[in-house]
Formats: C-alpha cells, sequence, structure tokens
C-alpha cells in the first residue's frame, strides 16, 4: 500500500510538469500568432 502511494505521488508530480510544460507551449504559440499578426 505505501508503495503504491509512493509511487502515485511521484506520478502526480509528472503529470503537473506536463501540463505546465503544454501550457508554456499553448502560450508561446499564442504569442508567435499575436507577433506575427501584428507584423504582417
Amino acid at each position: 500500500m505505501k508503495r503504491i502511494k509512493e509511487l502515485y505521488k511521484n506520478y502526480k508530480n509528472y503529470i503537473r510538469v506536463d501540463l505546465v510544460m503544454y501550457i508554456v507551449m499553448v502560450v508561446i504559440i499564442i504569442v508567435y500568432f499575436l507577433i506575427s499578426t501584428i507584423y504582417y
């Protein structure tokens, strides 16, 4: 039981990191499109 809990905690942290990376990528893409529409 304890081992499963630790695995779940580690997995949760990885999921959080993945979410943050996806959000950052989406924000970068949106900013890129905004800049490209402003300059062209």
